[in-house]
């Protein structure tokens, strides 16, 4: 990178800095507030539309400074239909060795939500349909039926697997290993509790998802405890495959010691390769959200991926340090930087990467 990008991505901090926390499926969020991730979303899991707490709390609490005089969006249409919105431009400076450096600006997330409250309370219809950078596309879309108490679901159709942390960063290692992000979506059913401090979500599904679309079936569940300050959860997935098997557990947790919001993740996935033959791969995250001068987060991130138990020397580590703001209601900022260290032979585990992100949202 030549010192001219250097001094343009300072420049660019700057400016957004003297402008003015995050709003977006983060759950370091809702370790800050001590809440279940549902609190702020529609989905029982959490991630995708905010409901009406949601949309308060990023107007509210995360905007450094709100404008106009008028009541708070809450994304209600009419009292049965509600909908939200995420979109995402962006400005990337990748770095490999022994290669030229490559820049890239994108549009690169266009998502519309849509929640219809056909019986109130009770039976519910969400879609997630994103329209941009590609042909529209959609990710989500099923009933859910709700208990009269609204502690017990279950919801038929196509949606994200429940598994591990709901991280935005579809980057990291522990989302790029097990193959369960918001790339990758499934088809079948998904129940669920949630009563205080308990959350338990479990999903029956074809095994499209996690990237494996030679699968049968998946049976995938998540289950956390969460108090004020800490929480702890599990994970587990099953997927019966043609090309071979896997099976992945997982454990998760967050702490908040003052400003601080800790996010921590380890999964151990096994795929059959052959009839009594199987790898093993190790995947974790180490994240600490850092809430400075108010309303300004920095987020410091150590990802660590090791292929192959079985092969030595092959793991991965990816450090990162990003700065997110928000100046208004509605809108974003994001600067970062990644730095990738893999094996010495393979240029592009050793990349840096450097970004500038706008998000708006509502």
């Amino acid at each position: 990178m030549t010192n001219d990008r250097y001094v343009w991505l300072l420049v660019t901090a700057l400016i957004l800095m003297s402008a003015g926390q995050a709003a977006k499926a983060e759950p370091y969020l809702a370790v800050q507030k001590g809440m279940q991730c549902s609190s702020c979303h529609s989905n029982p899991a959490g991630g995708g539309k905010r409901n009406v707490y949601g949309n308060v709390f990023a107007q509210s609490e995360l905007a450094a400074h709100r404008l106009g005089d008028g009541e708070a969006w809450t994304g209600d249409v009419t009292k049965w239909l509600s909908i939200g919105g995420d979109l995402r431009a962006s400005f990337v400076e990748t770095d490999i060795p022994n290669r030229s450096g490559t820049s890239d600006v994108d549009f690169n997330r266009g998502t519309i939500y849509l929640e219809a409250s056909l019986i109130p309370n009770r039976l519910t219809l969400y879609i997630d349909e994103q329209f941009s950078p590609n042909d529209l596309e959609n990710r989500e879309a099923y009933l859910r039926l709700n208990s009269t108490d609204r502690r017990w679901f279950l919801a038929a159709g196509e949606f994200y697997l429940p598994y591990g942390l709901r991280l935005q960063d579809d980057t990291a290692f522990v989302r790029q290993a097990t193959g369960i992000n918001f790339a990758n979506t499934d088809r079948g059913l998904q129940g669920g509790f949630n009563s205080g401090p308990w959350s338990v979500v479990a999903s029956f599904t074809d095994g499209s998802g996690a990237g494996r679309d030679s699968a049968d079936k998946q049976i995938s569940l998540v289950s956390s405890y969460v108090r004020a300050r800490w929480r702890a959860g599990v994970s587990v997935n099953t997927n019966e495959d043609d090309f071979g098997d896997r099976t992945m557990f997982g454990f998760f947790g967050g702490l908040k010691t003052g400003p601080v919001a800790w996010l921590a993740e380890i999964d151990r996935i096994s795929d059959d390769i052959s009839p009594g033959v199987s790898t093993d791969a190790f995947a974790g995250l180490l994240e600490a959200n850092w809430t400075v001068y108010g309303k300004h987060n920095l987020k410091f991130s150590y990802d660590f991926l090791d292929p192959n138990d079985d092969i030595s020397e092959d793991h991965q580590v990816r450090h990162s340090l990003v700065w997110e703001y928000s100046p208004i209601q509605f809108v974003q900022a994001r600067l970062g930087f990644r730095l990738y260290d893999g094996i010495p032979q393979v240029d592009a585990q050793n990349r840096k990467v450097f970004f500038v992100e706008l998000h708006g949202f509502f």
